[in-house]
C-alpha cells in the first residue's frame, strides 16, 4: 500500500494528479490511501482576518504513521500547510524509515530510498513572458505570484524577472503581488490594477488565480485579450472554456501521478531512482491577444471518400486538447476515435445510395464515447470545426455529403452523452447539498454514542459511499498554533461499513488502531479500492479520522461531512460535560442541603436549633404582619438530676421525649426548636380563642401519655411560659422569647421537687399553667 499526502482535491491539478496515481496503482495491483488536507478555496473566502485554518485540516497528516503503508508519495506542492515556506525537513523525518517520492519540490540530499519529481517551471514560463513582449509588444506586464518561498512560485517569479530584465523592461515593486495558488485572489489582483492602472498584461503563476483576473477585469469593464492580456500556468481543462480561452503553460499532472507510482514501486524493489524534472510547453490562446489557432484544414479532393476528413478531425483534437492526459492516454484516445470514424466511413460507403441507419451509427461510436477519458465537449468541438468548414464549401461528392451527415449524428450523440454526464453531475451536487445538513439531523438528542455512529455510517452508505470507517482519538486533542501537541499513536474504530457488513462499537469495546494493527488491517479494508482520509474536528478540538473509498468528485462533500461530524462530537462532548456537571451540582445541592440541615436543626431532637428557629421566626413574623401570634418558652425539669442519676444518655432520651411531646402539639405551620440544653421554644400564628390553655393542656396530656408508657425510672416534667404578641415590622424575636422566658420562671416556682418515681405519691406530670399575660409591644 502507498500512502499519498495531498492537499485540496477541488483544485483541478490535485484531482488530475490523483487520477494518474490511482490509475497507475490499479494497473500495478497496489492499494492507495490518500490523506487529504484542507480545501483552501473555502478557507480563503473569509474576509474577517482570522487567518488560515489549514493547520486544523492538515492534522490528517499526523495519522499517516498509522496507515500501515509500505511507501509514501508526498505532493507537497498542494499541501496547503507547506505552501509558504518550502518542504519542512522535520515533517519528512516522519517517513525516514519508508521509501517516499516528493512531488513539486526539490528534496535536498535524498537517500537511496527517496527521490523527487519536479517540473521545469523556468523555460516555458520564460517563453510565455517572451511571447507577451516580442509577439504582442507589451511593455508593462504585472505578475501575480504564488506564496513566497514556494518552489514553483519562486521559479516562475524568477522566469518573469529574468525575461523582463533581458528586454530591459523595468519591474517596480508595485507590479508584483502574491497569492496562494488558489482562485480567490480577487483582492490582490484589484490592488495590482489600482496601483498600476496602465498595465498591458498580467502574468499569473497558475491558472486558478487567473480566474480572479478574469473576474476583476469584468468588474472594471475590461475585455481580456483586447484591453488587457492574461496568462496562466498548468493548462487545466477549464482553460478552454474560459472566455476567451486562457494562454498558459502546460504541465502533465496526470503523467506526474503515474510516474510517482512507478518511481515508488522501483524504490520498494530496492532500485534507486534519479530525480526527474518534467518538461513543460507554452500554449498560446486568445487571452494574450492571439487569434484562434484553428487546425489547418484542407478541403477534401473531389475523389476523396473520407480519409482526409478523418485526419482533419484527429489533427484538430491533437492541437486543441493536447496535454490533458499522458501521451499514452492521448494516443489511445486518438486510436479509438480513428477506429470509430473509419467504421462510420465504412457504413457510409456500404449504404451506397440507400438510407443510413442511425442505430448503426450510434453503435459505431458508443464504445468510444463510453470509454473515452477525453472531455466529451472537446470531441464535439473538434467535430463541429470540421463540419462548419465543410458546410462552407460546395458539395464535393455524394460520399462526402453523406459522411458530413453522419458526422452530425455522431456529434449529436456525443452532445447527448455530455448532457447526461452534466445531468449526473448536477444530481450529485444536489445530493451533496442534501446530505451535508441531513447527516447529523436528529442525532443531537441521542443518548448513546453507539447509536450516533450507527446512523452516521448508515447515512453515508445510503448516499453512495462505500467502505466507510470512523476512527476516533481516545480523547479529543487540542490544537495549538502549530497543530496537535503530539502525533497520535492510537485510534479507536467507532464504526465501519464494508462490502459485507456494517458494525459499530460501544465505548470501551472499540477495536484499537495502532502501529501493530494499522489502518490497512481494518475489516474489509483490503477489498476496497483507493481510500481517502479526512480529519474531523470542531473549533480547536481534533476528534479523529474519517475514511471512505475514493470518489474525487465527492471529496468536497466529505470535507463538509467531516466538519459536521466534528461539530456533532463537540456537542456530544459538551452534553456529557453538562450531564457530569449536573450530577456534580446535584451532589453539591444534596451536600448543601445536609449542611443547611446541620446548621439549622438539632440533630439529637430532630427539630430546629437556635439559628434555624430565629431565622424562620423572623420570616414568619414578616409574612404575617398584623396577625396575633404566641411565643412559648418550654423547659425540661430536673435534667441535671436525670443526668447525674442515670447518665447523660438517659438525659438525651428525656430531651428527645420533650421534642416528641412538642411535635404532637403543633401543626405544620408552627415553629418549634431547641435553643439550649433543656430549653425549647415555639412560635404560633393563630386567632384561636383560649390558645394558651389548649396548648398547655396538650402538653400535659402528651407528658402523661409518655410517663404511663415509657417505663423510665423518672417522670417527664416540663414547664412553659407563653407570651402573646402581634406580628409587626421591626419586631425583635429575641425580645418576644425573653418575655416568654420570664413567664416560664414564674411557672417553675410551683413545680414538683423531684422527678424520680421513688418519691411518695404520684407527682403531677406538669404543674398548673403559668400565669399568661399579653406581651407588651416592644419599643
Amino acid at each position: 500500500m502507498i500512502g499519498v499526502l495531498i492537499g485540496d482535491v477541488s483544485f483541478e491539478f490535485s484531482s488530475v494528479l490523483m487520477s494518474g496515481i490511482s490509475d497507475a496503482a490499479a494497473a500495478a495491483g497496489v492499494k492507495v490511501l490518500y490523506f487529504l488536507g484542507m480545501q483552501k478555496h473555502a478557507g480563503k473566502m473569509a474576509k474577517d482576518g482570522e487567518g488560515d485554518s489549514s493547520v486544523n485540516h492538515n492534522s490528517v497528516y499526523d495519522y499517516a504513521s498509522l496507515a500501515g503503508a509500505d511507501a509514501f508519495i508526498i505532493a507537497c506542492g498542494s499541501l496547503s500547510g507547506f505552501s509558504g515556506g518550502g518542504l519542512d525537513a522535520q515533517f519528512l523525518q516522519r517517513f525516514a524509515g519508508k521509501p517516499y517520492v516528493v512531488l513539486q519540490e526539490r528534496h535536498q540530499n535524498p537517500m537511496p530510498t527517496q527521490t523527487y519529481i519536479v517540473i521545469d517551471n523556468y523555460t516555458s514560463y520564460s517563453q510565455c513572458i517572451e511571447h507577451l513582449i516580442v509577439t504582442h509588444g507589451y511593455r508593462k506586464i504585472g505578475f501575480v505570484s504564488g506564496p513566497k518561498g514556494h518552489y514553483d512560485a519562486r521559479e516562475r517569479l524568477r522566469a518573469y524577472l529574468d525575461t523582463m530584465a533581458r528586454h530591459q523592461l523595468p519591474v517596480e515593486p508595485e507590479m508584483i503581488v502574491y497569492g496562494d495558488f488558489y482562485e480567490y485572489v480577487d483582492a490582490p489582483v484589484s490592488d495590482l490594477l489600482d496601483r498600476c492602472p496602465t498595465l498591458e498584461a498580467i502574468a499569473f503563476a497558475n491558472d486558478e488565480m487567473a480566474k480572479a483576473g478574469y473576474r476583476e477585469c469584468a468588474r472594471r469593464g475590461m475585455v481580456v485579450g483586447h484591453d488587457i492580456a492574461i496568462t496562466g500556468f498548468d493548462n487545466m481543462r477549464f482553460c478552454l472554456t474560459m472566455d476567451p480561452p486562457l494562454t498558459t503553460v502546460s504541465q502533465e499532472a496526470y503523467r506526474m501521478g503515474r510516474l510517482a507510482v512507478e518511481s515508488t514501486l522501483l524504490l520498494l524493489n530496492g532500485t534507486p531512482v534519479k530525480p526527474v524534472e518534467m518538461q513543460t510547453e507554452f500554449v498560446p490562446r486568445q487571452s494574450c491577444g492571439c487569434t484562434r489557432a484553428d487546425p489547418a484544414f484542407t478541403l477534401p479532393r473531389a475523389t476523396d471518400t473520407g480519409e482526409g476528413l478523418v485526419d482533419q478531425v484527429l489533427h484538430g483534437i491533437e492541437l486543441n486538447y493536447a496535454n490533458q492526459f499522458s501521451r499514452d492516454e492521448q494516443d489511445a484516445c486518438k486510436r479509438d476515435l480513428h477506429a470509430c470514424l473509419l467504421e462510420v466511413r465504412a457504413l457510409v460507403l456500404a449504404a451506397g445510395d440507400g438510407p443510413l441507419e442511425p442505430e448503426s451509427l450510434q453503435r459505431a461510436c458508443n464504445a468510444f464515447v463510453s470509454n473515452s477519458k477525453q472531455p466529451l465537449a472537446a470531441l464535439s468541438h473538434s467535430l463541429e470545426d470540421a463540419i462548419k468548414r465543410l458546410m462552407n464549401t460546395y458539395s464535393v461528392n455524394p460520399v462526402m455529403d453523406r459522411l458530413i451527415n453522419a458526422l452530425y449524428l455522431i456529434q449529436q450523440q456525443i452532445q447527448r452523452a455530455d448532457r447526461q454526464t452534466l445531468s449526473a453531475a448536477i444530481g450529485s451536487l444536489q445530493l451533496q447539498s442534501w446530505i451535508a445538513p441531513e447527516l447529523t439531523r436528529g442525532l443531537y438528542g441521542q443518548d448513546s454514542d453507539e447509536e450516533v455512529f450507527r446512523r452516521v455510517v448508515d447515512r453515508l452508505v445510503s448516499v453512495g459511499f462505500r467502505c466507510v470507517y470512523v476512527c476516533m482519538l481516545e480523547e479529543p486533542q487540542h490544537f495549538d498554533g502549530a497543530g496537535l501537541a503530539s502525533i497520535p499513536q492510537k485510534l479507536l474504530l467507532a464504526g465501519y461499513s464494508n462490502r459485507h457488513e456494517t458494525k459499530v462499537f460501544s465505548q470501551g469495546k472499540m477495536p484499537v488502531v495502532n502501529l501493530a494493527h494499522p489502518l490497512s488491517t481494518l475489516p474489509g479494508f483490503g477489498e476496497a479500492g483507493a481510500m481517502m482520509g479526512f480529519s474531523f474536528f470542531s473549533g480547536e478540538n481534533q476528534y479523529g479520522m474519517l475514511l471512505c473509498e475514493a470518489q474525487v468528485n465527492k471529496a468536497a462533500l466529505l470535507h463538509v461531512i467531516g466538519l459536521q461530524l466534528g461539530m456533532l462530537l463537540d456537542f456530544l462532548a459538551l452534553r456529557r460535560k453538562e450531564t457530569a456537571i449536573a450530577t456534580e451540582l446535584e451532589a453539591i445541592r444534596e451536600k448543601n442541603e445536609i449542611l443547611n440541615f446541620l446548621s439549622e436543626y438539632d440533630l439529637m431532637c430532630g427539630i430546629l436549633n437556635r439559628r434555624g428557629f430565629i431565622e424562620r421566626a423572623i420570616r414568619l413574623n414578616r409574612e404575617n404582619i398584623g396577625k396575633t401570634a404566641y411565643c412559648a418558652f418550654i423547659d425540661l425539669d430536673y435534667l441535671k438530676q436525670i443526668n447525674d442519676t442515670y447518665g447523660h444518655p438517659e438525659g438525651d432520651i428525656a430531651l428527645q421525649a420533650v421534642s416528641g411531646v412538642l411535635q404532637h402539639c403543633v401543626t405544620e405551620y408552627d415553629l418549634i426548636g431547641r435553643i439550649g440544653g433543656d430549653e425549647f421554644v415555639g412560635m404560633f400564628i393563630t386567632e384561636q380563642v383560649g390558645f394558651q390553655d389548649a396548648f398547655l393542656a396538650c402538653l400535659r396530656r402528651e407528658c402523661d401519655r409518655y410517663n404511663q408508657s415509657s417505663g423510665k425510672p423518672y417522670y417527664l416534667d416540663i414547664s412553659a411560659g407563653i407570651a402573646r404578641f402581634t406580628c409587626q415590622m421591626g419586631l425583635e424575636v429575641s425580645s418576644v422569647i425573653a418575655e416568654a422566658d420570664k413567664y416560664l420562671y414564674e411557672a417553675k416556682r410551683s413545680r414538683a421537687t423531684n422527678a424520680l418515681r421513688l418519691r411518695q405519691g404520684v407527682p403531677k406530670a406538669m404543674k398548673r399553667a403559668s400565669p399568661i399575660r399579653r406581651c407588651a409591644r416592644p419599643k
